[in-house]
């Protein structure tokens, strides 16, 4: 799953953004569920504005960070 790229290390581990502090990281058991509400459509669904409830799950570990929230299969 990914809302966003992150860029990976050799390890696989989030190569960190400019001034980025990890605040906490989990190893296993991890799961991630996202929902986005409704929205109407804005556009052309050619322009991604299609609507709808959007569901995403990831499983794997976590980073946290005071930018982002990753998580990695």
């Amino acid at each position: 799953m990914a809302l966003n790229w992150a860029m990976l290390s050799k390890d696989r581990t989030p190569v960190p953004l400019p001034n980025e502090m990890t605040i906490t990281t989990i190893d296993t058991g991890v799961e991630v569920f996202l929902t986005i509400p409704d929205a109407p459509p804005v556009g052309s669904s050619a322009a991604g504005g299609s609507g709808g409830v959007k569901k995403i799950k990831a499983a794997g570990k976590l980073w946290l960070t005071d930018q982002r929230v990753c998580c990695i299969k």
